[in-house]
């Protein structure tokens, strides 16, 4: 048996992950899974997860959801990463039940 959900990943920098946290958990959402030292490239260059600060690291969340929580994410992210940089992907998937 599987429930639709939407899956929701965001990539920004290292140096902001408490406070994309901070909005995150104001939303209700009830977890997601944080992947840090991620490496990559995008419009401001390399982050190849080196350096001693963070400064070239980038941190990815997994947020697994309903639609309404979703939508709620979304716009409690969006003024980050707008500011700051970085992506956030909102898509369709199917949690897959296995009790």
């Amino acid at each position: 048996m599987e429930n639709d959900i939407k899956k929701i990943e965001i990539i920004t920098d290292y140096l902001y992950q408490k406070r994309l946290i901070a909005h995150i958990d104001k939303t209700g959402v009830s977890g997601y899974t944080i992947l840090k030292d991620v490496a990559g490239k995008g419009l401001r260059g390399s982050k190849d997860g080196h350096g001693i600060s963070g400064g070239f690291k980038n941190c990815y969340i997994m947020i697994c959801c309903n639609e309404e929580e979703a939508r709620k994410v979304v716009e409690a992210v969006r003024p980050i990463i707008t500011k700051f940089g970085g992506i956030c992907i909102v898509s369709d998937a199917h949690w897959v039940i296995h009790n």
